[in-house]
């Protein structure tokens, strides 16, 4: 079983272990904001300033008064790539009832690139897959009027990685050396690695 899938599988047990511990009560945060980071590096070597969308929402459970843990997902967009995320997340609320809160939380996993078509001719095919992803933050919670909700904001980091691969796929009648690392179908396989560092803003509900 490869990493990805075993952590696509734990993440699927977080979600039936959610379901059943219906005694414990339900957190969830959705919030919308945007990415402000450096680019990739442009041809001469330098890099431009970006702003980009993003939207975060987590879903957990309450396993002490102050803490909560669940899965983290939502949509960030690093200039024309979308990156799904998905992490183990999280939070940590402090303040009265009634009153601002202070939060705190943490998500690691890795974003995935599913809304990314694969691109594919008779002499080659390209690709993209998602990597690690870590995001610490911090916020606050505005109480609205019924008490039951609260508006957030929050600040956060958010390191992410991600691949493109690009392979030269073998003609017809081509003999090509036997490698381990090489898929058969590819007389060449190139990866380029993408790291994008983000300052997070990001405002919402939490219920």
């Amino acid at each position: 079983m490869t990493l990805k899938a075993k952590f696509l599988s734990f993440c699927f047990l977080m979600l039936c272990v959610e379901s059943l511990a219906q005694n414990l009560k339900y957190f969830g945060q959705t919030e919308i904001g945007f990415l402000y980071g450096r680019s990739d590096e442009l041809w001469d070597g330098n890099h431009e300033n970006r702003i980009n969308f993003t939207l975060m929402t987590f879903n957990g459970i309450q396993f002490t008064e102050n803490h909560s843990i669940g899965l983290t997902t939502g949509l960030d967009q690093y200039d024309d790539i979308s990156i799904i995320p998905l992490a183990l997340g999280w939070r940590s609320i402090l303040g009265k009832e009634g009153k601002i809160k202070y939060t705190g939380g943490l998500d690691i996993g890795s974003g995935l690139t599913w809304l990314e078509k694969n691109e594919r001719n008779e002499w080659s095919k390209t690709w993209y897959e998602g990597g690690f992803l870590v995001s610490p933050s911090l916020g606050i919670g505005l109480p609205t009027k019924g008490g039951k909700t609260a508006f957030s904001f929050s600040i956060a980091y958010k390191r992410q990685v991600f691949s493109r691969f690009h392979g030269i796929l073998s003609t017809f009648g081509t003999t090509t050396i036997p490698n381990d690392q090489l898929p058969p179908e590819y007389s060449s396989l190139t990866e380029d690695q993408f790291l994008f560092r983000s300052f997070v803003f990001r405002a919402g509900l939490m219920f």
